[in-house]
């Protein structure tokens, strides 16, 4: 599961760029460690798994002897979130550098109190499925990862949660214990990375391409409950068009092998892949989807994008491109937060092929 925080974190590491900017006069660190910047930030936000959110976060931003004061500075930042829903998002991601940036260790540390709504597994499943489970669980995500080659890292991660859940629908699925994972339990596994990212710049970029390529284990062996593994490739490109168009494309593949649990399905729907679908509308072990957005300046700091998505999931992969095509489309516009590294205020509509639309008020792009 992925949440919102994530968006302002973006938007909090690259104001935490600017802020390094004029306030050390040296050109590189020469002291065990330089302070960039203390960040503090309201957090407002909406998509139609919270509602309406609101927290703060602070973020410290810095950077260590020997480091350029241009390059980017590392970071932890600390946050806390409540929604409308009645969640709780406590979070502290964090992010570091070496020099000139050849490695890079990445991760989350935090405390959720999320409630989920889960509409069964596989590809058809109707709305009339729908339930609703509460869960809490901790979470530890590190994720390592060294520039062997220009544009080209290679790494590794770990992932961790414990699943606890405290409240399930007295007629649903989950209490009739009739899939992997319905009392909760720990994920615990380690995976391989290889990326090539040649984008033009990280929150908005206008050509260039950005792959990840995951090869995850989770098993009882690294303290998991579960068995299993998962292959993954996110492939996103972007072609400028015109002197203020963009045209963004991401195509995504997962496939699971062994007994995941039911949280650890491949999900369609959610505010970074396919608007328009709840997160996890639909689940199953094989996902495939395409999405597209075409990004454009209006007028001032206002910009608009149209989009759109299709995929769908299956219980094998042989089965995966015969199964029913889910598709969304929407259109949005953007007011622009920081110049520098153009970040957005995001507000989306999304709507899918049964009619259903959503909302979407966030920070940074989808893809």
């Amino acid at each position: 599961m992925k949440f919102l925080p994530y968006y302002f974190t973006c938007l909090l590491l690259s104001l935490s760029h600017f802020a390094g900017h004029g306030q050390d006069s040296l050109a590189v660190c020469d002291r065990f460690l330089c302070k960039s910047s203390i960040i503090p930030i309201p957090i407002v936000y909406y998509t139609p798994e919270t509602r309406l959110a609101g927290g703060a976060a602070v973020l410290y931003a810095f950077r260590t002897r020997g480091q350029p004061v241009e390059q980017r500075p590392s970071q932890v930042q600390l946050g806390l979130a409540y929604t409308q829903n009645k969640q709780v998002l406590l979070y502290l991601p964090f992010q570091f550098f070496s020099r000139e940036e050849q490695f890079q260790v990445n991760g989350e540390l935090g405390y959720y109190r999320y409630v989920y709504q889960l509409f069964g597994i596989g590809n058809d499943t109707p709305e009339s499925s729908k339930e609703f489970y509460d869960t809490d669980f901790p979470r530890l995500r590190v994720n390592g990862l060294y520039q062997f080659k220009k544009d080209w890292y290679a790494g590794i991660r770990y992932w961790w949660d414990d699943y606890k859940i405290t409240s399930r629908d007295s007629n649903g699925l989950l209490i009739s214990n009739a899939v992997t994972g319905s009392t909760g339990g720990v994920i615990s596994g380690v995976g391989l990375l290889l990326n090539l990212d040649s984008r033009d710049q990280i929150f908005y970029p206008t050509r260039g391409a950005f792959v990840e390529t995951e090869l995850f284990f989770n098993q009882k062996v690294f303290g998991s409950d579960f068995n299993f593994s998962r292959i993954s490739i996110d492939a996103r490109a972007y072609f400028p068009h015109g002197e203020k168009g963009v045209w963004a494309l991401n195509a995504w593949l997962t496939s699971l092998q062994g007994d995941p649990p039911f949280q650890q399905l491949a999900l369609l729907g959610g505010p970074r892949k396919m608007r328009g679908y709840f997160e996890g509308r639909y689940r199953d072990r094989h996902l495939w989807g395409l999405q597209g957005d075409y990004r454009f300046s209006l007028f001032g700091i206002v910009g608009g994008v149209v989009f759109g998505g299709m995929g769908n999931v299956s219980p094998s992969f042989n089965s995966l491109l015969s199964q029913q095509w889910h598709f969304t489309y929407g259109a949005g516009l953007r007011i622009l937060l920081a110049k520098k590294d153009h970040i957005n205020l995001r507000i989306d509509v999304g709507a899918n092929e049964q009619g259903e639309v959503f909302p979407y008020l966030t920070v940074g792009e989808a893809f």
